[in-house]
């Protein structure tokens, strides 16, 4: 008996066609997995660089903070940055002014190249106020030693806004005159119930904190040295100061000028000078014997005299005594007079004029203060 096999051609061919899918199912597999772990890779990396570009955004508007923008920007104010980063990244940077001596920043990061498998944003914000001392004014004159007020003169804790002063706090009176000794240290001569020579709520203050020179010289989370540190102008003792008053040179307020101390005058529109509040540290005793006009922080390491009829917004801190006379200083804003010798006295005699605004103190230590993130919840992810 004979048997026949049957043929069996193309089997070969379909075991290699079945293999080849097989390897090809496979390699598609493993390519795959390869390409998404690589965008997941890639998207992680983008993801950090732009977190990283975030934070230096967050980091460098703080660092290289212009205090001119503290005069300038009004509540509701923006001002935009933007930072370039390493690998093509960038952080924008958004600040805005809010009330009082509060900012908000918000800071957006990218990187990567553009497209959506290969770039990423994020997002953060912060709220920071300025970082200012914390000088106690309890009254428009502050004295550590013996204090003379006559002929003409005033000194009212009475709270007053410039003329032309903006984005001011609501006006609270104050003492006139503070003092650790108002009964053998005060001097009232010529002035009567008729003719007030101080005034303010209430006029008189006897406090020991008058006497102690840490009122005088520590102020928080400040010191008088780190204001001085921070002089704009250093000028040397000794001196008779005259002619001082706003430079405009090339229509910018000159800045390097010693007698440019800013425009205490507010105009429409705004002097150049008007948003320069320097701080002048005066290194001993010093005679200002002008009618010229200035804002800012007065610091004096010896005796303040002036006479002239100089004009002054801003604060004023006296190691030694204060002495006008003549026609003597309109000063507005806070006066503090250390005299670190007890048995000497402060002088404030002919038309001379003292007058306390919580809207100058603010607006000065505002114009010279840096911003700091606030201690609790101050920092966000947007997203």
């Amino acid at each position: 008996m004979y048997t026949t096999t049957k043929a069996r051609n193309g089997v070969a061919l379909m075991m290699a066609l079945n293999a080849l899918v097989i390897i090809g199912v496979l390699v598609t597999g493993v390519v795959f997995v390869v390409t998404q772990d690589y965008r997941i890779a890639a998207n992680t990396a983008s993801y950090a660089r732009a977190a990283a570009a975030t934070e230096l955004g967050l980091n460098r508007v703080l660092n290289e903070w212009n205090l001119a923008d503290n005069a300038r920007l009004k509540s509701g104010d923006t001002l935009q940055r933007v930072y370039a980063t390493s690998g093509g990244g960038k952080a924008t940077v958004l600040v805005t002014r809010l009330p009082g001596v509060f900012y908000s920043i918000v800071s957006e990061g990218q990187a990567g190249a553009r497209g959506i498998q290969a770039s990423a944003r994020r997002r953060y914000g912060t709220l920071c106020r300025l970082d200012t001392p914390n000088i106690p004014f309890m009254g428009a004159l502050t004295g550590r030693g013996n204090i003379l007020v006559g002929g003409s003169a005033l000194v009212s804790g009475r709270d007053v806004t410039p003329s032309g002063w903006s984005d001011c706090p609501a006006v609270s009176d104050v003492a006139g005159i503070v003092m650790s000794d108002t009964t053998a240290g005060l001097k009232l001569p010529g002035c009567s119930i008729d003719k007030h020579c101080v005034d303010g709520v209430p006029k008189f203050i006897q406090t020991p904190a008058a006497a102690d020179t840490n009122t005088y010289f520590n102020y928080g989370n400040s010191t008088y040295q780190d204001l001085a540190a921070m002089a704009n102008l250093t000028l040397a003792g000794g001196v008779t100061l005259t002619g001082i008053g706003p430079v405009v040179v090339g229509g910018q307020c000159a800045k390097s000028v010693t007698v440019n101390w800013g425009e205490p005058n507010r105009a429409s529109p705004a002097g150049v000078c008007e948003s320069y509040f320097p701080i002048i540290h005066v290194l001993g005793s010093v005679l200002i014997a002008s009618n010229g006009r200035g804002q800012g922080i007065l610091l004096v390491d010896g005796d303040l005299n002036v006479t002239g009829g100089f004009t002054f917004k801003g604060i004023i801190i006296v190691r030694g005594t204060l002495n006008s006379y003549g026609t003597g200083a309109k000063l507005t804003g806070g006066v503090m007079a250390a005299d670190v010798s007890i048995d000497a006295q402060s002088d404030v005699l002919g038309n001379s004029t003292i007058q306390y605004s919580s809207c100058v103190v603010q607006t000065v230590l505002r114009a010279s203060a840096f911003p700091k993130a606030v201690k609790q919840r101050g920092w966000v992810d947007l997203y």
